[in-house]
């Protein structure tokens, strides 16, 4: 036998059959829902306007807040339902009644919320510095009280909190900034030591140093020269000294007082014999004569010459030049001596000068982490320095309350009806409810009921013709 498609009606005899299934459940959730109603307490929520007011001074001179929102409401929230916050606002409004103090505070902080004006978008990154705080209390006047308090509270609170971290900021950055100018101190001192250490040596004083070294090399050239002329003048001196002690040709005229050496009347007639040739010829009686004498002045010349040194020695002693030559001997042994400690000493200063140049970079490497520790000391104290001042600076303005501070824009209203329970959103909630489980379980009745209720049911399940059909007779 071909299967019967289902037909509307046969949906509206299920309807009918179940239709105590259906009403008992709807009635069920109506009335659960009408008694939650009455049960459930009332909450009721208010909430305050919090606007950031206007510096009292220059942009300038203070720190802006960052701009980001999120961070704002999030910095903003922390500090609201922080403890101190909450610990005022239960004890002014004494909340701790029949409970501790730690479970009011925990109670406040699970009905506040902290929130956006619902102008400004939840995800934009700049806009108004206003944030709306929302309570949730059991009475009216109590969230009004306790909505208000909080606000007031935390902008109190919020001067504080900021004056005292104005305050820890500049005692933190005097102590680094203390630390640090000892620790410069400390740096300045070594280096100090260490330059003392190295005077003479140290790289910047490389220049100065080749140009001593230059100097004393022309010094000891200008004093080779000047020791080799007196070597010279000094030998010449010991020749004349020797040819007189010797007698010999080019020996300066050795005389004693009030008489004439053999050397100068010879020079002397010479010098006649010479004016004489000029006046007269050569066989002239006062030419021949003078001839005459100076071959006599020269025998005696060398005469004087073939005498031992040891015969003319009581001569010399007397000779005036002889003395003289001996005083200038001495003289310039005595010049010589000097002059070549002169060149000795500025030998010893070039090499001195020349030891601290080639010894410059060596040191230079060896200050070269010291002076960069020095330096970046220095950055951080002048760094931290200028920080500290500018905490200074906001320390004081934050003492005046000059600085970006908190204001109620809009004080909290008094609630007319409660935020929760929904009355109408519970009981239609309570009524679908109700039909749901009502159709839920006429479907479940009617799919578990095995009777044959019509002809239809009774033909497809056993396959066999109905003759007749006797229709429900209504009870008398």
């Amino acid at each position: 036998m071909e299967e019967r498609s289902v037909h509307l009606l046969d949906y509206f005899a299920v309807v009918k059959r179940r239709r105590l299934w259906l009403i008992v459940p709807s009635v069920l959730g109506l009335l659960i829902g009408g008694f939650l109603a009455l049960v459930l307490p009332r909450e009721y929520s208010s909430y305050t306007t919090l606007a950031v007011t206007t510096p009292s001074m220059a942009g300038d001179l203070l720190k802006q807040q960052p701009a980001d929102l999120a961070e704002r409401i999030r910095a903003v929230s922390h500090e609201l339902l922080s403890g101190t916050v909450l610990e005022r606002v239960v004890r002014e409004e004494g909340l701790a009644q029949g409970k501790s103090v730690e479970g009011a505070m925990n109670a406040i902080r699970s009905r506040t919320e902290v929130s956006l004006p619902k102008t400004i978008a939840p995800v934009a990154r700049t806009g108004p510095d206003t944030f709306i705080v929302t309570y949730t209390g059991e009475t009216p006047q109590m969230t009004q009280r306790v909505a208000n308090r909080l606000a007031n509270v935390f902008i109190d609170e919020h001067s504080k909190i900021r004056e005292a971290r104005a305050e820890d900021t500049a005692a933190f950055l005097a102590n680094q900034l203390a630390q640090s100018q000892t620790r410069l101190k400390a740096l300045e001192e070594r280096l100090r030591q260490v330059k003392e250490a190295y005077m003479g040596r140290l790289p910047e004083q490389m220049q100065a140093n080749l140009a001593m070294a230059g100097g004393l090399r022309q010094q000891q050239e200008t004093t080779s020269l000047s020791l080799r002329n007196e070597q010279d003048r000094l030998a010449m001196i010991e020749r004349q000294i020797d040819a007189m002690k010797q007698g010999g040709a080019d020996a300066p005229a050795a005389k004693t007082p009030g008489t004439q050496t053999p050397r100068e009347r010879l020079d002397a007639l010479r010098a006649e014999l010479a004016t004489a040739k000029g006046a007269y010829t050569d066989k002239h009686p006062e030419i021949q004569r003078l001839n005459g004498e100076i071959a006599d002045a020269e025998a005696a010349l060398q005469r004087e010459a073939s005498r031992p040194a040891a015969d003319r020695a009581p001569a010399l002693s007397t000779d005036p030049v002889y003395r003289g030559l001996l005083s200038e001997r001495d003289t310039s042994k005595l010049r010589i001596r000097e002059l070549e400690r002169a060149n000795a000493r500025a030998g010893a200063e070039i090499a001195r000068y020349q030891g601290r140049v080639e010894a410059a970079p060596m040191i230079e490497q060896q200050l070269a982490s010291l002076n960069r520790e020095y330096e970046l000391e220095k950055v951080q104290y002048n760094s931290l320095s200028e920080r500290h001042q500018a905490s200074l600076m906001n320390e004081d303005l934050e003492r005046r309350r000059a600085g970006e501070q908190f204001a109620v824009l809009y004080p909290a209203f008094l609630p007319s009806e409660p935020a929760s329970p929904n009355v109408l959103r519970l009981m239609v909630l309570a009524i679908l409810g109700g039909i749901a489980a009502g159709v839920a379980l006429a479907l479940g009745r009617e799919y578990l009921d095995r009777s044959v209720h019509d002809v239809n049911t009774l033909q497809q399940e056993f396959e066999l013709p109905v003759l007749a059909e006797i229709p429900r007779i209504a009870a008398q």
